[in-house]
């Protein structure tokens, strides 16, 4: 490991995760300091259900980073288990190897955070000043540095540094043995002989899955069976991710099965079974990043659906178009606001994305080598593996997808319950246009340094190195 330098986009995760928590934390006290020159009532309510929401999303962002950075560890590991195997042959004990890791998961931490902090209060303040320039703000004195600026700073360094421990598990199981073998990844057989984690998986999933159905056999009650539902929604996310490298693979299967006449394209589809562990890592992210902007966009559309419904049965004539109108304009404001704020999390998935497909190839170079030695040309190589990236993409997608109209559905249904009937899910074409969009170019944009690297190393120097 060479310290900060292996880990740098992971530097980057942390300071997109401390802008965003830093931006959540400054903009209540904006809202009420701007709200205080008009004279508005109950300053410190509105304050406190900002900031309510604004850790909610950080929380999220947050779950998120640490999922990209526990990803990004574990695979930079598994590409050194060699070199990490030889410090083990010369007397380097699993625990000092991992305890390195982990205060090198500190720093990054701690550089991450600092770096975020000034981005997020320098951001802040250029939005002040642009909303106050064009008249939307009134002009007073705003407080860009409040107390509370260190929580987000904090609680990032903490994330940051329990995802290192949690991504350096594999250095215990690395033995002497290994340096004088390759480095192979396990197979998808030898990933689900795992059984303790298969076990939790099977737990958190089955625990979020009877939360949901709690929530949902109380939500003709009251609105507030919204909060077992989320609850499991959460945990058996939580069991999804926890088993990715037993759940990720057959989907990546299932879709590499599309063009497999070209050898190519087959080629890129058996890589998943190959290395599901690595597969599911640069996948899982993604999968976070498509499953929470469609459950959000899911909820809103069967609210928006609900109310309409509702507006409608009540028509007395020339006041429904308006209020109609009204509504539509409310829930496109509220919609486009979520979607930025949700955003900003797919920005820190598709970030481990990138990380991980870029490391993936970078690791590979042996086998592209190889592949080369055995007659595909450098155009064949960077099809394969764009190709490879797609379909991780487009399996994270559609998992995303799914995943996210089954959480959207029981959030709706849940919080609309007491209406009396079931409502059915209202997936936005708009929504899943972008996302379908933003993955493959996503895809695409993931690979093309590292496999211009890859490329133009000639297969006598790709088999050469070790």
């Amino acid at each position: 490991m060479s310290g900060l330098r292996s880990f740098a986009p992971t530097v980057l995760v942390a300071a997109l995760g401390t802008t965003f928590g830093s931006a959540l934390v400054i903009a209540p006290g904006i809202v009420t300091e701007a709200l205080a020159t008009t004279g508005f009532g109950d300053l410190g309510a509105i304050r406190a259900i900002l900031s309510v929401l604004g850790w909610l999303f950080l929380a999220i962002a947050l779950y998120v980073g640490a999922v990209v950075t526990a990803n990004t560890c574990a695979t930079i590991i598994a590409g050194q288990t060699r070199i990490l195997a030889l410090q083990r042959l010369i007397g380097a004990t699993g625990a000092s190897l991992r305890a390195r890791i982990t205060r090198t998961g500190l720093l990054v931490g701690v550089v991450g955070a600092a770096i975020g902090v000034v981005v997020g209060t320098g951001l802040s303040a250029l939005f002040v000043v642009a909303l106050r320039g064009n008249g939307f703000l009134p002009d007073t004195t705003y407080t860009l540095v409040p107390v509370e600026l260190v929580l987000p700073a904090v609680a990032v360094v903490l994330a940051t540094w329990g995802a290192f421990a949690a991504g350096s598990r594999r250095v215990l199981r690395v033995t002497p043995l290994q340096a004088l073998s390759e480095d192979v990844e396990p197979t998808h057989e030898d990933v689900r002989s795992g059984k303790a984690r298969t076990v939790w998986a099977i737990v958190l999933v089955a625990a979020g899955v009877l939360l949901m159905l709690v929530g949902l056999a109380f939500s003709p009650v009251s609105p507030s069976a919204v909060l077992p539902a989320a609850l499991g929604g959460f945990v058996s996310f939580a069991g999804i991710s926890v088993g990715a490298a037993v759940v990720m693979p057959p989907v990546l299967q299932l879709i590499g099965r599309i063009g497999s006449s070209d050898p190519v394209v087959l080629l890129a589809g058996r890589n998943a079974m190959r290395a599901p562990a690595r597969s599911s890592r640069a996948t899982i992210g993604l999968v976070i990043g498509v499953t929470l902007l469609v459950t959000f966009a899911v909820a809103f559309g069967i609210m928006e659906q609900v109310l309409t419904q509702q507006l409608v049965a009540m028509d007395d004539g020339s006041m429904t178009p308006a209020m109609l109108d009204a509504q539509r304009g409310f829930f496109a404001q509220v919609n486009a606001v979520v979607d930025v704020v949700v955003g900003f999390s797919a920005v820190i998935a598709a970030v481990g994305v990138v990380n991980a497909l870029a490391l993936s190839v970078m690791q590979r170079r042996r086998e592209l080598g190889l592949l080369r030695v055995l007659g595909l040309t450098g155009a064949q190589v960077r099809r394969m593996i764009v190709t490879e990236a797609v379909q991780m993409v487009t399996a994270a997608v559609v998992t995303g997808l799914v995943l996210g109209t089954c959480y959207g559905w029981v959030g709706g249904q849940t919080m609309l319950g007491s209406i009396g009937r079931v409502v059915t899910p209202v997936l936005p074409l708009g929504t899943v246009g972008a996302v379908v969009l933003g993955a493959l170019v996503l895809a695409v944009v993931a690979t093309v340094a590292p496999v211009r690297r890859a490329v133009r190393v000639s297969p006598t120097q790709a088999l050469a190195v070790d």
